[in-house]
């Protein structure tokens, strides 16, 4: 049995690199810009280029790639990208007994990127919803060490639950990055299935819509997910870094500034990044945190969200600093 078994979607993933001139900014839009084009009409594109992702994937290959033995767990379709997607996972040493194959296509997801920053995401939620866990359950064999749950969306969502408490059952640490669809189940059924759970993992616009708090208030929004979930809480910042909170003491730690080539998996890259930290270290905190950022900041130099992660011997980057204090 695998040390980690990464939950979460498999997608097949198409770049667009769109023309600047099909930029429109204006007020009238909340993030103060949008990509346009007239119906019918045919775009030449300045570059584009294939790659796998999702969550579950994008989490796996950290983990791979940190020397951790890891399965993924997760559906995919009965079509050549999930085909491509299970030997890929193998040719990489991935394990793949729990990838089921169902008759609905591979995830699919077209990422327009418009400028070095700024990206829109067109996704197909298919295969990945599909997800039987009757049949991932296993018995008479050694259970491994995490789970780390990738966001899950639409219906898969929906065993969010029967994952973390079969892992409590089975005394199984768990660390979980909640999407929007499993924030939408409600702060109380969230704080039960949290209990459960050793690492909650959000980006400071999900620790807001869970926490009902500004994102401007960053104390605000961890000393309340502290009442919400007892164990390790990380809040990531993009390019303003991450905080992470132990009981009562907040660790606050700042991003290198390197050229963005492509953002997609950046979140993911931390998220493994930080768990094989604490595996390697014996739980050292701000060593997790370092090995965290130095992933993410590998891979968006590089398009794709596996091209670029970080491998077990790379040294980390000198440059990030974490800072040591308390929940005030």
């Amino acid at each position: 049995m695998p040390e980690v078994i990464t939950f979460g979607s498999a997608t097949w993933d198409v770049f667009l690199k769109m023309p600047q001139d099909q930029v429109i900014k204006s007020k009238d839009f909340p993030s103060g810009s949008a990509v346009a084009f007239n119906l019918g009409s045919k775009i030449d594109l300045e570059d584009m280029y294939f790659s796998f992702g999702g969550g579950g994937v994008n989490t796996a290959f950290t983990f791979m790639n940190q020397g951790i033995d890891v399965a993924y767990c997760g559906s995919v379709g009965n079509d050549i990208p999930g085909k491509e997607i299970i030997n890929l996972l193998k040719e990489s040493g991935i394990n793949t007994d729990f990838v089921q194959r169902v008759d609905k296509p591979t995830n699919n997801s077209v990422i327009l990127n418009t400028s070095e920053s700024e990206r829109t995401v067109l996704a197909y939620r298919g295969a990945s919803e599909l997800l039987n866990m009757e049949d991932v359950y296993w018995s008479d064999m050694n259970e491994p060490s995490w789970f780390y749950i990738a966001p899950l969306s639409g219906t898969l969502s929906k065993s969010t639950e029967e994952m973390v408490s079969f892992a409590k059952k089975n005394k199984i640490k768990v660390a979980i990055n909640l999407g929007n669809s499993q924030i939408a189940m409600g702060r109380e059924k969230l704080e039960q299935i949290l209990k459960k759970v050793d690492v909650l993992l959000l980006n400071l616009e999900e620790a807001s819509l869970l926490t009902h708090i500004p994102e401007n208030d960053e104390i605000g929004i961890m000393s309340e997910l502290n009442k919400i979930h007892s164990g390790i809480n990380v809040i990531t910042k993009g390019a303003e870094g991450v905080l992470v909170s132990d009981k009562d003491v907040l660790y606050n730690a700042f991003s290198c500034r390197v050229k963005v080539v492509d953002k997609t998996g950046a979140g993911d890259a931390f998220g493994a990044g930080f768990i094989s930290g604490l595996i390697k270290s014996n739980y050292d905190i701000e060593w997790g945190i370092r090995r965290g950022i130095a992933n993410a900041t590998s891979c968006i130099k590089v398009p794709g969200a596996i091209n670029g992660l970080l491998k077990e011997d790379d040294s980390f980057e000198d440059r990030i600093k974490v800072e040591k204090g308390k929940i005030v």
